[in-house]
C-alpha cells in the first residue's frame, strides 16, 4: 500500500487533494442548510445554524481566559492599595504563572517585587526585579524596577548614583538594616514613589491605566475588550480636566464626593487623590468632611490619608482625633500617615503624644515613633526623648533607641552611649549597642571597642562583636544632585579599620575566650584583605 502511494504522480497527488478540499466543503456547506451541531458547530433548526462553531468556541474560550487575567490582576492591583503586600504577592504570582501570554506581565513582576520589598523579602525583591529587567529589557517599568532594586538593602552607593537622575526632586527615605527593621507600612492606599515628571502639575491617580499619565509610573497596557469599565472611563477624564483646568477639576471632583453623590467608591477613592494633591489648602474642607462622615470604612481612611499632602496645619487637631480616638486600625494608620506627611512643629507634637499613650498598640506607636525619627530637625530629637523618658515599655524603648540610630544628632549619640553603657535592662543596651554600630563613625568604633573591654555580661560583649562585624553593611548618606539626602550602604568595611581586625584577631588567639566567639570572629576576619590577618590565620593552622 506504502509503496503504491509513494508511486502517484505529483499531478495525481494535487487532483487528490483537491478532491479531498470539495468533499469537506460540501460537508460544511451541509451543515449549514440543515443547522446541525455536530461538537463543532451549533444550529438553530432554520437553517442559521454555523458549521464554524468551533473557531467561535475557540474565540469565546480565549475571551474567558483573557476575562480571567484582567480579573486576576486587577484583584491584585487592589491588594497593593490596600496595603496587603503577602495577599498581593500570592495574586501576582498567580497571575504571571497562570497568565503567561498577558500583556501585563512586566507590571505584575514589578509588583510582585514592591509587595516583597514590603514583607522585607529581599532577595526575593531582587530576584523578581532581575527577571523583569532580563525578560522585558525595554519594559516601561524599567526605571521603577531600578529606582526600587536600589532601595533594597545591601546594594551599593553606585547603585544610587546610577538612579540618581531619575529620583531627582523625589523623597527616598532610608532603608533600615535588616537587624532592626523599623518599617512604616501603612495599610491605606497611598502610592510610596512616585516617577512625575519634573514640570507636569498634576498627579495620576493610582491604577488609572492612561497612557503617558503623569504620577506613580508607566501606564499598564489592558486588554482593550476589557477596559471599558465606566468608573475607569470617568477618573480618565476627570484627571484630563485637573490637567487642563485645574479650577475646573476641582469643582468636578468635590461634586463626587457630596453628600448623596451617585459616584461609585473607587470614583470616590480616586477624586480625593486628586484634591489632595492638586488642590491645596481650599479643597480641604471638601475632604475633611469626607474624613468625619463618609460611611464606607475605606474612603473614610482615603480621605484621611489624602489630608496628608493638603500638609495645612488647620486639619493637624481633626487627624489627631482620628488617631487618639478611633478603635479601628486603618483609621489609626492612616491619620499618622497624614500626620507624617505634615512638616510642622505641631504635627511632631501630636506625633509624640500618640507614641506616648498607652492606651494605643505598640505597632501603632512604633509607627509614630518611627515617623518622628525620619524628620530632620531637634524638634523630632526633642520628641524622642519625650517618649523614652516618659515610657519603661521596653519595646517603645527599643524603638526610641532604634530612632536616635537615625540622627546625626550629638544628643542622640550621647544618649545611646548611656544607654549602652549603664541601663539596668541588658534588651535596652543589646539594642543601644546595634543602634551605636548603624550610626558609625570613628567615636562609635572606639566607644564599642572600649565597652567591650570592661563589659563583664558575656551576652552584650557577644552583641559588641557581631555589631563591630555588622558595620561592614552600614547606612551612609549620600547627597544627590537635587540636595536631597539618601540612605545607602558604606563601600568601607570595618574590617579594612585596624582597630577592629586587632580586637578580633585579640579574640581569635585568645583560649579564655567562648570558642563561639572566637570562631564569630575568624568569621569577621576571613572578610579582611589585609596581610596581617592572612599571617594570622596561617599561624592558626600550625
Amino acid at each position: 500500500m506504502l509503496k503504491n502511494l509513494t508511486s502517484i504522480s505529483a499531478t495525481k497527488c494535487v487532483a487528490l487533494l483537491c478532491c479531498v478540499l470539495a468533499l469537506m466543503t460540501a460537508g460544511v456547506a451541509m451543515g449549514q442548510q440543515k443547522g446541525v451541531g455536530s461538537g463543532r458547530g451549533s444550529g438553530s433548526g432554520n437553517g442559521a445554524g454555523s458549521g464554524s462553531g468551533f473557531g467561535r468556541a475557540y474565540s469565546q474560550g480565549n475571551q474567558s481566559s483573557t476575562n480571567e487575567a484582567t480579573t486576576v490582576f486587577r484583584s491584585a492591583r487592589d491588594l497593593i492599595t490596600d496595603g496587603d503586600w503577602a495577599k498581593a504577592q500570592e495574586k501576582f504570582n498567580e497571575y504571571v504563572t497562570s497568565f503567561p501570554n498577558e500583556k501585563n506581565l512586566d507590571a505584575a513582576l514589578y509588583w510582585m517585587a514592591y509587595a516583597d520589598y514590603k514583607l522585607a523579602k529581599y532577595d526575593q525583591c531582587r530576584s523578581t526585579i532581575d527577571r523583569l529587567l532580563q525578560k522585558y529589557p525595554e519594559t516601561n517599568w524599567k526605571d521603577d524596577a531600578r529606582v526600587l532594586l536600589a532601595q533594597v538593602p545591601g546594594d551599593s552607593a553606585i547603585a544610587y548614583q546610577d538612579m540618581v537622575k531619575i529620583v531627582r526632586g523625589q523623597a527616598t527615605p532610608p532603608p533600615q538594616p535588616a537587624q532592626e527593621p523599623q518599617t512604616f507600612t501603612p495599610t491605606i492606599a497611598m502610592p510610596a514613589y512616585t516617577l512625575a515628571a519634573p514640570a507636569a502639575p498634576i498627579a495620576q491617580v493610582e491604577g488609572v491605566l492612561t497612557p503617558g499619565a503623569i504620577g506613580f509610573g508607566p501606564s499598564e497596557a489592558v486588554d482593550d475588550d476589557n477596559s471599558n469599565d465606566p468608573c475607569e472611563f470617568k477618573i480618565v477624564v476627570l484627571q484630563a480636566l485637573f490637567q487642563t483646568d485645574v479650577q475646573r477639576g476641582i469643582m468636578a471632583a468635590s461634586e463626587w464626593l457630596k453628600p448623596g453623590s451617585t459616584q461609585t467608591v473607587r470614583c470616590k477613592g480616586a477624586a480625593l487623590t486628586l484634591l489632595g494633591r492638586n488642590g491645596g489648602k481650599t479643597v480641604t474642607p471638601v475632604i475633611l468632611g469626607v474624613a468625619r462622615s463618609e460611611p464606607d470604612l475605606k474612603l473614610r481612611a482615603r480621605a484621611i490619608s489624602a489630608l496628608g499632602a493638603t500638609n495645612d496645619d488647620s486639619v493637624v487637631d481633626a487627624l489627631r482625633d482620628f488617631a487618639m480616638s478611633s478603635q479601628d486600625n486603618s483609621i489609626v494608620e492612616a491619620s499618622l500617615y497624614a500626620l507624617s506627611k505634615h512638616t510642622g512643629e505641631r504635627a511632631i507634637t501630636v506625633l509624640g503624644e500618640f507614641a506616648a499613650n498607652n492606651s494605643r498598640t505598640i505597632p501603632q506607636r512604633r509607627v509614630a515613633i518611627a515617623s518622628i525619627a525620619s524628620r530632620p530637625g531637634e524638634p523630632a530629637v526633642d520628641a524622642l526623648f519625650r517618649v523614652y523618658d516618659g515610657d519603661q515599655t521596653v519595646e517603645i524603648r527599643k524603638a526610641v533607641i532604634s530612632g536616635f540610630a537615625n540622627r546625626k544628632s550629638e544628643r542622640a549619640g550621647t544618649k545611646l552611649f548611656d544607654i549602652a553603657r549603664s541601663s539596668d535592662n541588658v534588651e535596652l543596651r543589646k539594642a543601644a549597642i546595634s543602634a551605636i554600630s548603624r550610626r558609625g563613625g570613628d567615636k562609635a568604633i572606639e566607644f564599642l571597642l572600649n565597652l567591650y573591654d570592661i563589659e563583664k555580661n558575656e551576652e552584650l560583649k557577644d552583641q559588641i562583636i557581631n555589631s563591630l562585624g555588622y558595620g561592614s553593611g552600614m547606612w551612609a548618606p549620600v547627597v544627590i544632585d537635587s540636595g536631597q539626602t539618601v540612605y545607602t550602604t558604606s563601600s568601607k568595611s570595618r574590617m579594612e579599620d585596624q582597630r577592629v581586625v586587632r580586637k578580633m584577631i585579640e579574640i581569635a588567639r585568645s583560649p579564655q575566650a567562648p570558642m563561639e566567639r572566637r570562631k564569630r570572629a575568624i568569621g569577621w576576619l576571613s572578610r579582611s584583605k589585609d596581610p596581617e590577618v592572612l599571617k594570622f590565620l596561617e599561624e592558626l593552622l600550625k
